[in-house]
């Protein structure tokens, strides 16, 4: 018996009790918290197996509400949908490169605020044994 709610459907030729697996929708079979964080992520109410695994691992586990768990629960559906995650590899260098751009902005703001508040900046050398300034 499933511990997740499966809407009533019926279909031509269908007879009492469980519907086959392939009318109900398959966002139903999520368990409450994933179908909800993909929700948000698509921003509406009903999306396909198709389009999860369109998203990508790197998206899905940047999204709200998907922990490392959730992801795993989300993987193992695609799976039983017959669907993979796509690979991030046609871009996540250059979004890689992106990101340390933007990082490297916001030290630059933040250093430039500290400045401006009568602090000093200094260059911190990492140190190879702790890894800390």
């Amino acid at each position: 018996m499933s511990h997740h709610a499966i809407p009533d459907t019926t279909s031509a030729g269908s007879g009492a009790g469980d519907p086959p697996a392939c009318e109900v929708p398959a966002y139903w079979q999520l368990p409450t918290m994933q179908r909800n964080a993909l929700r948000k992520v698509f921003d509406r109410p009903d999306f396909t197996p198709g389009e999860v695994a369109g998203l990508g691992h790197r998206r899905l586990e940047r999204a709200e509400g998907i922990g490392r768990k959730g992801l795993a629960t989300i993987i193992e559906w695609l799976r039983c949908q017959g669907y993979e995650l796509d690979v991030d590899a046609y871009g996540s260098q250059s979004r890689d490169l992106v990101t340390a751009r933007r990082q490297v902005k916001k030290l630059e703001k933040a250093m430039r605020v500290l400045q401006t508040h009568g602090y000093t900046v200094l260059k911190g050398e990492l140190d190879a044994d702790d890894g800390k300034d």
